[in-house]
């Protein structure tokens, strides 16, 4: 998608932008250090703290599948200086994940500009017997209930459910606080498969202690030719995420034009785009009112795919 939007975005009034960042950022990493979250706001805030001359600091703050991080940035001043590193979890899924959420994306927030879109994996040890998406899906109805699966986001529970779903199968969904522990759990085997996001998924593939089985696109990516895509054994299986800034909602607006005009332009330093390319992540670069709009629309898309997989709000 790189190039859609950019002459929207170059023909703002750059003159009219309000002096900004006046001060240190905070960028709130809703998920544990090491994950796709973390990894991307650590790129984008190295080349906007390049850009600008100030500080762009990333914390992470895990917890409650992406809402410790949100409700932080919702309790912070409107005044553009802290951003979310918003994701599919946050910005698309919780609303129908939670009985009773306790923020609404669509209400809460402002998502001010949407910089990449990933697909996700099926994740298995390097050891594992399983080498195909239909030889785990026979051992699964073989042993029902005797495996595991591990999430700890919108991005990794959603697939899992689906496949569950599609499948017709059954076995059990681990909760994790964090990327990391379930990484360390699937690499013991105390968990035997979990969907990741290719950006996270990309290291780990590489360290050789893990195997793709499948993807999430459509259809198979370039950088992983020989794994088949999910939809190759369960047609309509489609899954993937974005990642973005979402600031307060009630921020100004000039604020938030200033922001996506500086985050676009980060993302097309070209040391960013490799490195977006190399983690499997398709850049983007849209203006303030079409990334509103890509933003509703990943919200109607992910209640559809979070019905489909049968999840029931908790």
């Amino acid at each position: 998608m790189l190039g859609w939007g950019l002459a929207a975005v170059a023909g703002g009034a750059r003159a009219e932008a309000p002096a900004y960042p006046r001060q240190q950022v905070r960028i709130v990493a809703p998920f544990g250090a090491g994950g796709s979250s973390d990894l991307i706001a650590r790129l984008i805030g190295r080349q906007l703290q390049a850009a600008t001359g100030k500080p762009f600091a990333v914390e992470n703050l895990p917890g409650g599948n992406g809402t410790v991080g949100v409700l932080a940035v919702l309790n912070a001043p409107a005044d553009g200086h802290t951003l979310l590193l918003g994701t599919t979890t946050t910005l698309s899924a919780s609303p129908f994940l939670l009985k009773n959420p306790p923020f609404d994306p669509g209400r809460d927030v402002s998502v001010v500009c949407a910089f990449g879109q990933s697909a996700g994996c099926l994740m298995v040890p390097a050891d594992s017997p399983h080498r195909s998406v239909a030889a785990l899906a026979a051992h699964i109805r073989a042993n029902p209930g005797q495996l595991n699966s591990g999430w700890f986001n919108g991005s990794s529970r959603i697939p899992a459910a689906l496949f569950k779903q599609l499948g017709g199968l059954d076995f059990e969904e681990v909760s994790y606080k964090g990327f990391s522990t379930a990484m360390a759990d699937l690499r013991t085997g105390r968990i035997h498969f979990v969907f990741l996001d290719m950006v996270a998924a990309d290291a780990q593939l590489r360290s050789g202690a893990f195997r793709a089985l499948a993807v999430t696109t459509p259809k198979r990516v370039p950088s992983l030719p020989e794994v088949p895509a999910m939809n190759e054994s369960y047609e309509g299986f489609e899954t993937g995420g974005f990642w973005g800034f979402a600031v307060r909602a009630g921020t100004q607006l000039p604020l938030q034009r200033a922001l996506n005009q500086l985050a676009t332009a980060a993302v097309q330093a070209p040391e960013v785009l490799a490195t977006l390319r190399d983690m499997v992540v398709e850049p983007m670069a849209m203006d303030l009112e079409q990334t509103a709009a890509y933003a509703e629309g990943e919200r109607v898309k992910w209640g559809g795919i979070i019905r489909r997989a049968g999840i029931e709000p908790e």
